[in-house]
């Protein structure tokens, strides 16, 4: 499901809850109509009626066939349309699994809820002035987590400073102006562009451990301060954010046991967050994984490192955007974390004939801030595999335009692996596939884009000698450069994705306390264009990366 219509302005927020489940993701439509939910102890299941061009479109039901009661919220459709949603989620018995507990919405005209029981911890996102349009997120018996896509409602009355600046820059009538006069406006045009809410983000992360509970602050229009507290690793963050020139903060997201206080300030909105790098590990020997250290990049400068630089190197990367939301994991200290990022694409606008020449190169660019990256459908991919066992639960990361880097963890067999994909330039790690926090870690970097992931070997077989218990016991990769491993025990059965000359753009499969079957998406690839790419990832379009340095370095 997808929303075809001539507005494509959205936003991803969430999902809250668990990594449990199967991934589902209704898409991006016009409003929504209905929501009927089935729930009594948790949310069972959900379903959605959207409106798609005046037309009603059902989504599936997401979760299973329990729940004892049934409620139906009905909008009264086009007026009336949700601009919130929030709840609980948590588990229903000692050690169970995170489900949602309770669901509350909200529109224009009133509110609905909750419905469920409130128990566990809340979550909501301080987003206003849009509507939502669809929902994601993850299910299995139960409704695991939930996520929304948001449509911000553009401000009838802009302001005067935009007006003004957009139209000095796309040439209506008015003087021609200095270079440091259209830089000025380009910024004003870049700031007010997010209080007027254009503004889309995309999720990055989170980097680190599967400990603690899940939490995600929600996407705002800038970060002004951090607050970190730490001993032996970051032992937690609170945030304050810009929201349309508010400043608002967010939750205190960790433990209490911080002996270190430290306050990075910016100077905003002239200084921008861009991107964020950091260390995880663990504090003690076998110890749970934990952020052990972060590190602060704005357009100006760097902050930090605050922490111990010792464990696995991450970075949110910087991909001419600024960070406007954090999330992650949180317990004891702060398991995992990651970003929301609004990106800034400079694109040449036409200008109408009868206005006077422009005197300057970058006079006719307007700012826009991008959505969520979709990869492109010019490439078709097909699927192989998966290879191993039954057990565990499938995933699948989808496709991507390559792979990075792979990090595995193994001991008498694969415990886990996770991948840092690209994806048009833009890194993203999946999640972590599979269980397990003894053995030993290996992260295999790429010289992508001039290394390419090209085969996947390895051997699968039972650990205990029950054919039902197939796991994956060794993993080698191979590349147009060399061959990574074998990683693991080379016995029992023996497999290897298909040899047709082709790039892996994307790995599927299941997982428990294991890695237990892993599959391939595979790409056509010419082996002339992809070795030796015109200049490296970002460095293409000099003209769009000048401007970008000129407004942000």
């Amino acid at each position: 499901m997808s929303y075809e219509g001539g507005e494509n302005n959205y936003m991803s927020v969430g999902p809250w809850g668990s990594q449990n489940g199967v991934r589902w993701d209704d898409g991006v439509f016009n409003s929504v109509r209905q929501v009927v939910i089935f729930y009594g102890a948790q949310v069972d299941s959900i379903q959605f009626e959207y409106d798609k061009m005046g037309t009603s479109v059902w989504s599936d039901k997401h979760g299973g066939t329990g729940g004892f009661r049934t409620n139906k919220v009905k909008l009264d459709y086009p007026d009336e349309y949700l601009v919130s949603v929030s709840g609980h989620y948590g588990n229903v018995v000692d050690c169970g699994p995170i489900l949602i507990r309770s669901l509350t919405f909200e529109s224009n005209k009133r509110k609905y809820g909750p419905f469920g029981i409130q128990q566990g911890t809340h979550f909501s996102f301080p987003l206003t002035g849009g509507k939502l349009v669809g929902f994601h997120g993850r299910c299995s018996w139960y409704l695991d987590s939930i996520g929304v896509y948001l449509m911000p409602l553009l401000q009838r009355n802009p302001s005067k400073n935009l007006a003004t600046a957009t139209g000095r820059i796309t040439g209506n009538k008015e003087k021609d102006p200095s270079d440091s006069e259209v830089e000025n406006n380009l910024k004003v045009v870049t700031s007010n562009a997010v209080i007027g809410r254009t503004m889309k983000a995309v999720s990055h992360g989170p980097w680190g451990g599967n400990g603690g509970m899940l939490f995600d602050d929600g996407v705002y229009t800038g970060v002004r301060e951090i607050h970190l507290t730490r001993y032996g690793g970051v032992v937690s963050i609170r945030v304050c954010y810009d929201l349309n020139g508010q400043a608002i903060w967010g939750n205190k997201n960790g433990g209490s046991g911080g002996i270190r206080l430290d306050k990075i300030i910016f100077d905003y909105p002239s200084e921008i967050l861009t991107h964020v790098t950091g260390y995880y590990g663990s504090t003690i020997l076998r110890g749970p994984i934990v952020v052990k250290s972060l590190t602060f990049h704005t357009n100006k400068m760097k902050y930090g490192p605050f922490g111990d630089e010792q464990g696995i190197f991450f970075s949110s990367g910087s991909n001419n955007g600024f960070v406007v939301g954090f999330h992650g994991r949180k317990g004891w200290f702060i398991d995992s974390i990651g970003v929301h990022v609004a990106q800034v694409n400079l694109s040449r606008q036409s200008r109408p004939s009868h206005d006077p020449p422009v005197s300057t190169n970058i006079q006719a660019y307007e700012v826009t801030v991008p959505g969520m990256v979709k990869e492109p459908a010019a490439a078709a991919a097909w699927s192989s595999g998966p290879w191993g066992g039954d057990g565990g639960k499938p995933w699948d990361d989808g496709v991507f335009s390559g792979v990075k880097k792979i990090f595995l963890a193994k001991g008498e067999a694969i415990y886990s692996i996770q991948i840092k994909y690209d994806r048009n330039g833009q890194s993203a790690w999946s999640v972590r596939h599979g269980g397990g926090s003894e053995g030993s870690s290996h992260l295999i970097k790429f010289e992508y884009p001039y290394e390419i992931l090209t085969s996947v070997c390895g051997y699968h077989g039972s650990l205990t000698g029950d054919e039902s218990h197939n796991v994956i016991k060794s993993l080698t990769f191979y590349t147009n450069k060399g061959k990574y491993g074998p990683y693991g025990v080379e016995t029992g059965t023996f497999f290897t994705t298909t040899k047709t000359e082709g790039k892996i753009v994307g790995f599927h499969g299941r997982s428990g306390c294991y890695l237990n079957s892993i599959g391939v998406h595979t790409q056509q690839w010419s082996s002339d264009r992809e070795s030796a790419p015109q200049g490296p990832p970002g460095e293409r379009g000099g003209t769009v990366k000048t401007i970008f340095n000129k407004l942000f370095n």
